[in-house]
């Protein structure tokens, strides 16, 4: 018989691999979890959370709740390297014809070195081409003085810390776009995919980049609106979106 603890089995699997890869041992992570147990019976109680009933709703001894209750154990840690890329592409300071212009390496706006700094003062500009460089995003011309954008987007080396950071954040929304929708919030967000088995690896590879052209032009036209919408705003609105896709590929024997 199927419980609800095995439907989540397909989540666990993942997350187990990737924690016991980077070394995260199981006694971090329950600790860790505990936390946000708590946070989550605080929230359904709407108002009426004791440390009694959160122990209750969670199964967590009340010293544990009273202890966890005050942790804040959200990422707020910015990406300071993919607003400076969104930056180039969407801010008319940085566009030439609508196109990501080729900076000088230093000296007045516009150049990578005031691009940078607009983006973060606390860390060299030196720290953040380097990085850009590293993964591919940005390369330089012959002689080294001028910078230019070849990558629609920041993608961070395998296993960086940015990496991490972006799946947390990204499949963290993901799951609470899947969460709402379970619950019946309305109204509903966007959530669709497409599965096929019985393809030959040659046609899933066709697949792949179709699906990598189309969603890659989406989120252009998406960040572009955004961006737009955003400098015409007086003063910053409250909200905020995250807007995702994946393809995944295996072989059916796995």
């Amino acid at each position: 018989m199927c419980t609800s603890m095995d439907m989540f089995d397909a989540l666990f699997a993942p997350i187990a691999r990737l924690l016991v890869a980077r070394g995260v041992l199981f006694p971090e992570l329950t600790e860790r979890l505990k936390a946000h147990y708590v946070q989550a019976a605080v929230h359904q109680a709407e108002g009426k959370a004791t440390d009694s009933r959160v122990s209750v709703l969670t199964g967590l001894q009340r010293r544990d709740v009273a202890r966890l209750r005050s942790e804040d154990v959200k990422d707020q840690r910015p990406n300071h390297l993919a607003r400076l890329v969104a930056l180039w592409q969407t801010d008319p300071v940085w566009l030439n014809k609508g196109q990501p212009m080729d900076l000088p390496r230093s000296g007045a706006a516009p150049s990578f070195e005031a691009l940078a700094q607009e983006v973060r003062r606390d860390v060299h500009a030196r720290t953040m081409l380097d990085t850009l460089l590293a993964a591919g995003t940005v390369a330089l011309s012959e002689d080294g003085q001028m910078v230019r954008l070849i990558q629609g987007s920041y993608q961070p080396l395998a296993g960086s810390d940015d990496q991490l950071a972006y799946l947390s954040r990204n499949l963290g929304d993901h799951l609470s776009a899947a969460y709402e929708n379970v619950q019946g919030f309305e109204p509903p967000h966007f959530e669709r995919a497409v599965h096929y088995a019985g393809l030959t690896e040659a046609q899933v590879t066709e697949l792949a980049a179709l699906f990598s052209e189309r969603e890659m032009a989406l989120f252009q036209e998406i960040s572009q609106n955004a961006a737009a919408m955003k400098r015409a705003n007086a003063t910053p609105g409250p909200h905020r979106f995250r807007a995702g896709g994946y393809f995944y590929r295996t072989g059916e024997e796995e």
